[in-house]
């Protein structure tokens, strides 16, 4: 990499690559949170832990997300409280940053996913009213201007008549003019799709604004997998239209030390 001016702007994804979103290339550590900002709970387990991110299961209720520093959890959380006005979706309790990572602390919707519900029934298509609720979801997030982008199974959790329950994973949510999900669908392995998955595509082409950036960024996910991926490093119109993180109680940075460093003081 070539050597800048020390007056250059901050370094962006076209200088490092997408793995600037993971910060896989400069820092490799284990993400965490402030202990005080967990002594509050019985128990914390956990639940996945990869590169760049981490969930833990919190009091049996709970899900705790930690994500790179990098990451804008207040622009998730406002794509969430936006989509939570047409669909169901978990409800944030507490966001923010602490230790070295950011955080978005949510309720743990108690259903099972829809992946794991047509693993039980084994069935080798998708049945209509499933692509329907597909369907459904995305024409609803369209209204309101978003796309989901990661409308897999698995983040679509359904009750025992198969009625939605929930929406999870809401970290790739975009504005829809810049979603793409059509391309990220398709670019998907097949051998990591459910059986009749691909019916679910047109639905997102659809909803799309722009087919020929679709068919572009189709393009590109196939040579480069990781050009799939979008973190919201900035924010979305919907950060506009709910609550500021300033006025938003639930943010919740570094708020035990700060408090702490105040009392210091006096």
């Amino acid at each position: 990499m070539r050597t800048r001016s020390r007056s250059a702007p901050p370094y962006s994804l076209h200088d490092v690559g997408s793995a600037f979103f993971l910060r896989e290339d400069i820092e490799t550590g284990p993400l965490y949170m402030d202990p005080a900002d967990l002594a509050e709970f019985s128990s914390v387990s956990v639940y996945i832990s990869i590169r760049g991110r981490a969930i833990y299961w919190v009091d049996d209720d709970k899900f705790l997300k930690l994500y790179s520093y990098l990451v804008d959890v207040s622009s998730i959380v406002s794509n969430m409280d936006l989509a939570r006005t047409r669909l169901p979706v978990p409800q944030v309790l507490r966001y923010g940053y602490s230790g070295n990572c950011a955080y978005i602390l949510m309720e743990r919707v108690p259903y099972k996913s829809l992946a794991r519900v047509l693993h039980r029934w084994g069935l080798n298509y998708m049945p209509w009213q499933i692509t329907s609720l597909a369907h459904y979801i995305v024409r609803e997030l369209a209204s309101i201007g978003l796309r989901h982008n990661d409308l897999e199974p698995r983040n679509i959790l359904v009750d025992r008549d198969g009625s939605l329950a929930s929406v999870v994973d809401w970290d790739s949510c975009t504005p829809l003019h810049i979603g793409g999900e059509y391309a990220r669908q398709a670019s998907n392995e097949p051998s990591f799709r459910l059986p009749g998955e691909e019916d679910w595509f047109h639905i997102f082409l659809l909803y799309t604004l722009d087919r020929t950036g679709e068919e572009i960024l189709l393009g590109s996910s196939r040579s480069n997998k990781k050009r799939r991926h979008h973190w919201p490093l900035v924010k979305s119109k919907s950060a506009d239209i709910m609550a500021t993180p300033v006025a938003d109680s639930r943010n919740q940075s570094f708020s035990r030390q700060m408090a702490a460093s105040k009392r210091a003081t006096n």
